[in-house]
């Protein structure tokens, strides 16, 4: 629950009103159209001072309440531009803060903090010790959101510093909330506790609801977090005062039903659950109902698995129709163990699997957010090191302007500095040069780096266009492949081992598919997922994505002989099926090239109903190979969601000697 809570009481609650409490933003948020009218007017007849970069930054700031953020980012330009002709610093730097805003909202986070370290920088010079406070919070945020924790803290220290310099209790608790926050986050818990503490002083002078629901909430939480239950409910009772009313007067109830039962209080723990579920549900607020089926579906667990099934069903219809995954994860926990107390095994196992692939998927998740931010890091350490290069060529810039000035008064050394102009017009010239060989360097390397996402086709079409239309395709085949007892694996090696384990694999997967000529669609944890016949048909292309199934196995099998110390040996299933697709580029931020339709679902029910080391396929497929490759009648097995189907063992070509291989899944010809 650590990631919730501090969702709601700092990046929500706390972090806006540092992000809006600046004296230059007096807007009345009714009328919005007319009081916009007003202002352009009054701009009209204002001269290019300090009085015209505010009345740029109210209309820029109007525009952004109403989310005309191309708008608004227009005005915050122009504001920055008319500061910098009258020379007012402190307008300028208030216009950098609200154009980062705009960006924080459209999620340019590397923009952001373009704008917002200059703004700091700004403030910093004049120097505004209001404006410091303000920003360095600012910047905290943008690193706390891409899990830069240890960066975030210094400026959120750095805001502290600054705001019980100008004596603000309501800054001060705001930067105190955040720390606490962060540090809860890091799981250094006293360090959490004693920011927590520090905000006590200021409740009765801030009379604030939600600081006070964030400090007695993010205190609860790291009680419990600490297994200290007694003060952790302790805690969440006081909170009931400032939450009740609220979106978290649910989730309130719910954290003090779980301390409760920790307690061993268990039919009071089942009162304070009652509760929670009928606001949530009166409110309408999914994620506290998921989360109030899975604390009670615990308590039955034991003693009536049939009562607990229910509960959790309950949850489990809202959690799978809102994509709650983590809670989604815990609640197939739970099924799968009331039903194994119950004899019932079938269900049991289902229920596992269903807990072990969300959980792969989250931990791939995870994984991913660690990478952004680290790559986060680089990009911004990246991007000081050129700004240090620049202001190096600055100061040269500097220095030769002041000495072309001397060479003007100097009659003597004329020659000399009609020289210069030589030399320098020279040296434009290669710049000039080199920059348009840049440029073409970098064209032709984002195209290759859009054909590494998309196929040649599509990338061509959504270059032109800006967006690339859905196309059916009759006939397509799906490989899927899986790693088996990959779970296990990821529970015991070190993730960097695991990631390059799965690298060695998967890159020579992406080899063996271009060669012929395929077309790699994505990975998933350890899945991975290919087609044929797309983006252009192919009348081969069953036969060729067989081939490559193969080679896939034989692959493997020569990995195991010549196994590097660092690379875990895995065995892998493989499923294809052939039949329509729909293909097209998902998202407008992150393109990705992907395919639907029932086609891929059979695909995927292959590759879980196949062997390790064999290559199962459907009817339709074996229809098409049948006098291409040996295939072996498995008979027709259950199919989730599909009834039963007639599923076949690919063991090679027809024509090929059999041997005892053959029984593994692998020809030795192929």
């Amino acid at each position: 629950m650590t990631s919730r809570i501090l969702l709601k009481n700092v990046s929500v609650k706390i972090i806006w009103v540092l992000f809006l409490g600046t004296h230059l933003i007096c807007t009345d948020l009714f009328s919005q159209n007319s009081r916009i009218d007003s202002l352009k007017t009054a701009l009209e007849s204002t001269q290019p001072d300090s009085a015209k970069v505010n009345l740029l930054n109210e209309i820029g700031l109007e525009y952004f309440y109403e989310e005309e953020f191309d708008e608004a980012k227009t005005f915050f330009l122009r504001a920055i531009k008319s500061a910098e002709e009258s020379d007012f610093r402190k307008g300028q730097a208030y216009a950098l803060k609200n154009l980062g805003l705009v960006e924080y909202y459209q999620g340019n986070f590397t923009s952001v903090f373009d704008s917002w370290t200059l703004s700091l920088q700004i403030f910093e010079s004049i120097p505004d010790t209001l404006g410091i406070a303000n920003l360095s919070s600012n910047v905290g945020v943008i690193y706390y959101d891409q899990g830069s924790y240890a960066r975030a803290l210094d400026y959120y220290l750095q805001s502290l510093r600054y705001s019980e310099f100008l004596e603000d209790p309501v800054r001060i608790t705001t930067a105190l909330v955040n720390i606490g926050g962060v540090y809860t986050q890091m799981q250094e818990y006293e360090k959490a506790l004693n920011y927590y503490q520090q905000l006590e002083f200021y409740l009765d002078e801030i009379d604030d609801p939600d600081i006070e629901s964030a400090y007695l909430l993010g205190t609860g939480e790291v009680y419990s977090l600490k297994d200290d239950h007694k003060m952790a409910l302790e805690y969440y009772l006081q909170a009931l005062k400032t939450t009740r009313g609220t979106t978290d007067y649910a989730h309130n109830l719910t954290m003090i039903g779980k301390e409760e039962y920790e307690l061993g209080n268990r039919e009071l723990a089942i009162k304070y659950y009652d509760s929670a579920y009928a606001i949530a549900t009166e409110d309408n607020l999914p994620l506290d109902l998921v989360q109030t089926r899975l604390a009670m579906g615990r308590i039955y667990l034991d003693e009536d698995p049939k009562k607990a099934i229910e509960i959790y069903e309950e949850g489990a219809f809202i959690a799978r129709s809102m994509a709650i995954n983590e809670d989604l994860k815990d609640i197939y926990e739970g099924m799968s163990k009331a039903y194994l107390n119950l004899g019932d095994y079938k269900n049991a196992y289902v229920y596992q699997e269903e807990f072990l692939k969300l959980k792969d998927s989250i931990f791939n998740l995870e994984t991913d957010d660690k990478i952004r931010g680290l790559q986060f890091d680089f990009d911004l350490q990246k991007k000081e090191d050129e700004i240090g290069l620049l202001e190096k060529e600055a100061q040269i810039q500097e220095l030769q302007e002041k000495r072309q000035k001397t060479i003007t008064w100097a009659i003597s050394i004329l020659l000399f500095f009609i020289g210069l102009l030589a030399l320098g017009q020279y040296r434009r010239y290669k710049f000039t040069k080199e920059t348009n060989r840049i440029i073409e360097n970098e064209k032709e390397r984002s195209d290759s780096l859009l054909l590494n996402i998309l196929p040649e086709e599509t990338a061509q079409e959504l270059k032109d266009h800006g967006k690339v239309k859905a196309k059916r395709y009759e006939q397509v085949t799906v490989l899927f492949t899986d790693f088996v007892g990959f779970t296990s694996y990821s529970q015991n090696l070190e993730p960097e081992e695991l990631v390059a384990s799965v690298d060695h694999y998967f890159s020579k997967f992406d080899e063996i598919v271009e060669r012929h000529g395929l077309e790699k669609i994505k990975t998933i944890g350890d899945a991975y997922m290919c087609a044929g016949g797309i983006p252009e048909p192919d009348e081969n292309h069953v036969v060729k994505i067989i081939e490559v199934a193969f080679e896939f196995i034989s692959f493997l099998r020569g990995s195991k002989d010549e196994m590097k110390e660092s690379i875990t040996p895995f065995d892998v299933r493989i499923g294809l099926n052939t039949g329509p697709v729909v293909a097209g580029v998902v998202g407008t931020k992150k393109f990705a090239y992907d395919i639907w339709g029932d086609t891929v679902n059979v695909a995927s029910r292959m590759e879980s109903n196949s062997e390790p080391g064999r290559i199962n396929v459907s009817e339709n497929t074996y229809e098409l190979i049948k006098d291409i490759f040996d295939c072996e009648y498995r008979g027709e097995i259950k199919v989730k969601n599909h009834g039963k189907m007639k599923m076949y063992f690919v063991n090679g070509r027809t024509n090929d000697q059999k041997s005892p291989e053959k029984k593994s899944g692998v020809s030795e010809k192929v």
